[in-house]
């Protein structure tokens, strides 16, 4: 009875016997460990698909609870055995926070039967002599000493051959440049493995928390938590989210809460290649939560600084210990602070208070609420402002007065100083400091650019944007922020181009369009720049800013009738139904020549503060109001130069 034929899967040099649980190339076997090898079976039998980590762990391990971390390493021993290297076949592939895909092309090869007869070739046995006469020579008869020649220069090839085969491959190895050096890090946001939405604060947090302490790192560029919340519950692969975001490294994981106890999963992956370089997992109290994240942070420093210079003294100093109801108040009051809005800032102003009343020494909650108060201050409401920028530098100095090293308190001390108080070089000072402790702090690069606009220093100001980007490089504001520096600049084409790559980004961001029709209208493009102005008018919901400016643009085009409709809908629009005073009204003024009422708006701005005020000095040279006297009078009297 013939037998069913065998299977075995092929796939590059590599067989793999699934009744033997054999793997095997050039016909040597690869030596895995059992669950190794049951992890390649599965992989490969779903070849070309997504297997989640909680299938492969049910699969491999039925009746055992194991760790992610425990997969991890597994596949990290495949991924050597399988010889998976930058210039290589790449075999299996990592999709964030979701499992594994085994990309190489599988063979599925079916083995001869075994029947027990036998194939028809030649029995090796006596075979006759040829006849002479017949087309055949008869070979001359070979001395022994013929014989013992021929038999040792074969014995040479076969001892060479022996060589070639153990000593090429350690050349190459030898010759081959190792792995480039981990440059440039993004810490992909933690999955919040708990099942309870409401608990997302606290993996949002947990993230934060490692992005802020691995940036740390001197000599690595560490991409900043506006870009990687993008790839939050993506399905993109490694490879594609290190290209976008131009990294070396991937740091993926997860965080599981349960009642007083945390487990945080993480994994350091080579992005480019998808190369497992460490996995580990760890589970505490939550009352030591901070040392928790200095245990995680230093596990990834440690890995990465095999590679680059070794941390410094005060990188490698511990945290202080708080209290874990006011690191919990501190997490939920940094995931409002992130909503970027009126209401998120005031609820994490709740938050932070009450970590501060929670741990009257707790530097961070201090930090937290310096930054709440600042932002909120720097929206329009002149009562706001006047209240929230005085608060946000007393908490940004009781932050600094515990912790020193803080750069986000650093940071939003300059803010208040360059924009509510215009102590321009004051805030310069902050900003560098920050800098020095935190060359990867986005938010600092991006405001110390403003600062520098204010001073006239318009070069250096396009580049400090720039450093801004390079580690937040799918923020949509600093995107916008940079079209609008080089707007100022007066490097048009420049601006332009980098507004609408902005656009493209981000196409329903209002401020971008914004931005754009005013650069096409300084640049009298007018029918475009009308286009851009009403685009941004119609996403914001005809925000009053943004129909002042595209007012503007239209009294800069002569469509006048156009101009005071825009400030019909700007006013029904604004609080009282009156048009508030702002640096887009005095700009519509100065454009129709009325500089008397021009100046009095900017009287009204000088009186609450106004940050509009700080780029005064970056009106077009061409501008009539510039030679008006009351214009320089008002430049020195805000200390900014002419």
């Amino acid at each position: 009875m013939q037998q069913k034929a065998k299977c075995f899967y092929e796939f590059g040099p590599f067989r793999l016997d699934p009744v033997e649980h054999v793997l095997l190339t050039a016909g040597t076997r690869v030596a895995l460990t059992p669950k190794a090898f049951e992890t390649l079976l599965v992989l490969v039998e779903n070849a070309g698909h997504i297997l989640e980590k909680d299938d492969l762990l049910k699969q491999v391990w039925p009746d055992t609870f194991v760790e992610e971390g425990t997969l991890a390493r597994n596949i990290s021993t495949l991924r050597k055995a399988l010889g998976d290297d930058p210039e290589g076949e790449t075999y299996v592939e990592t999709v964030p926070r979701r499992g594994y895909c085994f990309v190489a092309e599988v063979r599925e090869v079916a083995a001869a039967p075994s029947d027990g007869s036998v194939s028809p070739v030649a029995m090796p046995g006596k075979q006759p002599a040829p006849k002479v006469g017949e087309g055949h020579r008869v070979p001359e008869p070979v001395s022994p000493w013929n014989r013992f020649r021929r038999l040792a220069f074969a014995a040479v090839l076969v001892i060479l051959a022996v060589v070639l085969i153990l000593i090429i491959p350690v050349w190459k190895r030898h010759l081959a440049p190792g792995p480039a050096p981990i440059q440039s890090l993004a810490v992909l946001p933690l999955q919040n493995l708990s099942g309870d939405p409401a608990q997302q604060y606290f993996a949002d947090g947990m993230t934060e928390a490692l992005i802020t302490d691995v940036a740390k790192i001197p000599g690595l560029k560490v991409i900043s938590r506006t870009s990687i919340m993008q790839f939050k519950d993506t399905h993109e692969r490694l490879p594609q989210i290190t290209r976008e975001l131009g990294v070396d490294g991937i740091v993926e994981g997860s965080v599981l809460r349960s009642g007083d106890r945390v487990r945080i999963t993480v994994q350091l992956v080579r992005g480019t290649t998808d190369q497992h370089i460490w996995a580990e997992s760890y589970e505490r109290d939550l009352r030591d939560l901070i040392t928790l994240q200095d245990e995680v942070s230093r596990s990834i420093a440690l890995q990465i600084q095999k590679q680059i210079a070794p941390p410094s003294p005060q990188w490698l100093a511990a945290s202080a210990v708080v209290s874990p109801q006011a690191r919990e108040d501190y997490l939920k009051g940094r995931y409002f602070w992130n909503l970027r809005s009126e209401a998120g800032y005031r609820k994490a102003i709740d938050y932070f208070q009450a970590a501060v009343y929670e741990d009257p020494q707790y530097a961070q909650a201090y930090a937290g609420l310096a930054d709440a108060y600042a932002l909120l201050g720097s929206l329009p409401e002149s009562n706001i402002r006047a209240a929230a920028m005085p608060k946000a530098k007393e908490m940004g100095l009781t932050a600094l007065k515990l912790d020193d090293s803080l750069a986000e308190a650093h940071t939003s001390l300059a803010f208040v100083e360059m924009h509510y108080e215009w102590k321009f070089r004051e805030a310069e000072q902050e900003f560098r400091r920050a800098l020095d402790l935190n060359p990867n702090y986005s938010t600092a690069h991006q405001w110390y650019a403003i600062d520098l606009a204010a001073l006239g220093q318009m070069g250096e100001a396009v580049e400090e944007v720039k450093l801004a980007r390079q580690t937040d490089p799918l923020s949509a504001i600093i995107n916008t922020d940079l079209a609008e520096m080089l707007g100022l600049a007066r490097r048009y084409d420049e601006a332009v181009q980098q507004a609408r790559a902005t656009i493209d980004m981000a196409p329903n961001f209002a401020h971008a369009h914004r931005v754009l029709a005013l650069i096409y209208a300084a640049r009298h493009m007018f029918p475009e720049a009308i286009a851009e102005g009403k685009q941004a008018a119609s996403l914001s919901g005809d925000d009053p800013w943004m129909l002042s400016d595209l007012a503007n643009v239209y009294a800069q085009a002569g469509k006048k009738t156009e101009m005071q409709d825009c400030l019909r809908r700007a006013a029904k629009n604004s609080p009282g139904g009156v048009l508030p005073d702002s640096g887009s009204l005095a700009g519509l003024y100065a454009v129709l020549g009325d500089y008397d009422r021009a100046f009095k708006v900017m009287e009204t701005q000088y009186k609450r503060r106004d940050g509009a005020l700080i780029l005064l000095n970056t009106t077009p040279p061409e501008a009539g109001i510039r030679s008006d006297p009351r214009f320089q009078q008002l430049l020195q009297r805000i200390g900014l130069p002419n």
